[in-house]
């Protein structure tokens, strides 16, 4: 009877010694993919780049990501590259979805995670952190985001007099204003520029994306024009040039008092941990904006 005891128990001893030694490896784990340049960012913000086999052509934040290999785009995914480094996870967004489709029964789990909204960075982080196994840093990183959000809140709120209505332009012919692309509600650039107090001059199509002619600018007729200019440089001489070529539509009330402004880095369009840096361009122009409270 002893020694059926003694035999057991080294067998539970055995058992629970192979069993803690598969956790380790399960939590050590990971080969990653990213589909996405915010699922990228994200994953450099919680220091888990190690983790990270491979990423989209566009992928270009931080400069570090350029040592990894690239997958293609998101027309153009290289399935033969992303089967060669053998991943175990594959991160994209809705975007990806027929990519994902692709590794259906490959053995390769796939997770797309939402990118539309402001609270989708948050998820986006807290997903990712625990697919890494680096929660504590995921909370950190997300208790960090919303402090700094909240302080541009507070700075904004301290100088706003209304709420100014924002046409945010994605694109339009060079030189023209022919072909201007908006960015309307339910994305996280409206909904950072809500957080800060100002309102979506195309709010009420309900239209995320959007393509206007002139005569709905007219109609529209806001505040203030945003402009994005995605991982552009604009000095003072293309600001001043880029106004001048507003100048079309002076029948609008943002480009008579001169409300005319670009955002032009690299991180503006990002739904990632630098949402921040977007929150500090919109409080700059609140704050430009209602410096001028006559001129209105």
């Amino acid at each position: 009877m002893i020694k059926q005891i003694l035999i057991l128990s080294i067998l539970f001893v055995f058992w629970i010694g192979c069993k803690q030694q598969d956790t380790n490896r399960e939590e050590k784990a990971g080969r990653i993919v990213s589909l996405s340049p915010n699922i990228t960012e994200t994953i450099y913000a919680l220091a888990a780049q190690d983790l990270l086999v491979g990423v989209s052509d566009f992928c270009n934040y931080p400069a570090e990501v350029r040592q990894k290999t690239r997958v293609g785009g998101l027309l153009n995914p290289n399935i033969e590259r992303i089967i060669s480094l053998e991943p175990d996870l594959l991160l994209g967004t809705p975007a990806n979805a027929k990519t994902a489709d692709l590794f259906k029964g490959k053995g390769i789990r796939t997770v797309l995670l939402a990118n539309d909204r402001l609270r989708d960075v948050f998820l986006t982080i807290d997903s990712v952190s625990v697919l890494c196994n680096v929660t504590q840093k995921g909370d950190s990183l997300i208790g960090a985001i919303k402090d700094s959000l909240e302080f541009y809140r507070r700075l904004t709120q301290q100088a706003a007099v209304d709420s100014p209505r924002a046409l945010f332009v994605l694109h339009r012919d060079p030189g023209t204003t022919r072909n201007i692309s908006v960015i309307g509600p339910g994305t996280f650039t409206d909904d950072l520029w809500n957080l800060l107090g100002g309102k979506n001059a195309f709010e009420s199509s309900g239209l995320k994306y959007a393509q206007l002619n002139n005569e709905s600018l007219l109609t529209i007729d806001p505040d203030l024009i945003i402009e994005f200019k995605f991982n552009q440089r604009y000095g003072q001489t293309q600001r001043r040039r880029n106004r001048a070529e507003w100048q079309a539509l002076n029948r609008l009330k943002a480009v008579k008092q001169g409300q005319i402004y670009v955002i032009d880095g690299n991180y503006s369009l990002i739904p990632g941990p630098r949402v921040t840096r977007l929150a500090r361009d919109y409080y700059r122009i609140m704050r430009r904006y209602h410096k001028y409270p006559n001129n209105r």
